[in-house]
């Protein structure tokens, strides 16, 4: 049976091999971060930050699961002492540079754009930076839901990069701030929340692919009117439209702005049908930046787009399987630096989840995230990589947006769930 101190010199060891202590220690060099040489330095610190993410235990508990003589008070100041953009940087490296076959479409690298929402303790300061959300009782009742918007590769499924934004602030606004970490020969799917010209054209100028869902009142029909105009048909339910800048939406800065160097776009709007047995049939349009029906298919690209899904999967993840719905810091600094080791473990997860699909010899999002944790926890130092559960890839019914307890934001369950699943659904151009 694996000892509580066993589990920090495993979490330790796999940390290390993805990011070394000198590693750490460079990183802190470049950022200038100065420190003296203390039991608690900067690596053992994010070592124990992390442990106490995977083992669920408050501070207290910490010093008995790790096998350390040191006080809660202790650890505490040793992770106020680091800054924020250690654990930035910490991230950013904690993302292998190769890719795997499940991360490229046709020699194109596939990322995944969205956001998600989490709640903080009740306290004045971080109430007055992140606000609350307008379905809560007033005020005075309620946790600060700050907003998390994230960049991720589609097959590996590794966080590459995050924005924490206030509640109120609309991810649509700060999409551009992700494209940063995108290289050329990039694809990035997104949800139709966050598709618009401007974006389009930062992409495009960066020579990177969009591929994103569009809102109807976005759907060029007939000869299109105002800045949206059909173009040439390219085969069925595959349009050429172009779109033209109407003006400078506010979030984008005039400089810019200026740096766009063209006013009109020609992209690809594809239809597609999602048909359900019993259910009425509804349309769906996707808008793309790929023009060549031949290299790319309508329906290679329509499938393409359902793996955007993979990205909710990963916010499950993060938020339940590791415990990231509510965070426990009371301070706005200290909300950033919690939230970035909860990628930064997620990151460590998705490492070993990565070499056992390759072991396994199945695709990574088939291999069991909670396995995975579990064995990274309570696994043995030394100990070679065991065969973790494969979940099957399966058609379930879609479960309806209701719950029996009344803690979450969904209505009431008040039939059995067995009468409102609704049957797998079909997409067909």
């Amino acid at each position: 049976m694996a000892t509580f101190s066993a589990a920090l010199g495993h979490v330790k060891q796999h940390v290390e091999r993805c990011l070394p202590q000198e590693c750490v220690c460079q990183i802190c060099a470049e950022i200038g971060y100065r420190w003296r040489e203390r039991q608690l330095g900067p690596a053992l610190t994010i070592h124990l930050v992390v442990l106490q993410l995977l083992a669920k235990v408050a501070l207290r508990g910490l010093r008995r699961v790790a096998g350390i003589p040191v006080s809660a008070q202790a650890i505490c100041a040793a992770k106020m002492r680091l800054p924020v953009r250690l654990f930035f940087k910490l991230v950013e490296r904690s993302v292998p540079r190769g890719l795997s076959a499940q991360d490229l479409y046709k020699q194109w690298k596939v990322y995944l754009a969205d956001g998600t929402g989490f709640m903080t303790p009740d306290s004045p300061e971080l109430a007055r930076r992140y606000g609350k959300s307008k379905n809560q009782a007033g005020p005075a009742y309620g946790y600060p839901t700050p907003k998390l918007l994230a960049l991720a590769q589609a097959g590996g499924g590794f966080i590459a990069k995050t924005v924490l934004l206030p509640y109120g602030r609309q991810e649509f606004a700060c999409l551009s701030r992700l494209f940063k970490a995108l290289e050329p020969r990039s694809l990035l799917l997104g949800d139709r929340g966050l598709v618009s010209f401007a974006h389009l054209a930062l992409l495009t100028a960066r020579g990177v692919a969009g591929c994103f869902r569009l809102p109807r009142w976005q759907v060029v029909f007939g000869r299109g009117t105002g800045s949206r105009r059909l173009g040439k048909r390219l085969g069925k339910q595959d349009l050429l439209v172009s779109w033209t800048a109407s003006r400078r939406p506010k979030w984008l800065s005039k400089r810019r702005w200026a740096d766009i160097e063209t006013r009109v776009l020609t992209l690809r709007q594809i239809s597609f049908r999602i048909c359900r047995k019993g259910y009425r049939t509804h349309w769906a349009w996707i808008v793309t930046t790929l023009l060549d029906p031949q290299e790319y298919p309508a329906q290679e690209l329509v499938e393409l787009y359902g793996r955007r899904w993979a990205i909710e999967v990963q916010f499950r993840d993060l938020k339940r399987t590791l415990n990231m719905a509510k965070v426990s810091t009371k301070t706005a600094a200290g909300v950033r630096k919690e939230v970035l080791a909860f990628i930064l473990l997620y990151n460590l997860v998705r490492t070993v989840i990565c070499e056992a699909a390759g072991r396994q010899g199945v695709p990574p999002d088939r291999v069991s995230f909670i396995d995975a944790a579990r064995w990274l926890l309570y696994s043995t130092p030394g100990t070679p990589l065991a065969e973790l559960v494969v979940n099957p890839r399966r058609t379930r019914d879609a479960q309806p947006r209701k719950v029996k307890t009344g803690r979450r934001r969904y209505s009431h369950l008040k039939r059995p769930r067995a009468e409102l699943c609704k049957p797998p659904c079909e997409v067909r151009l």
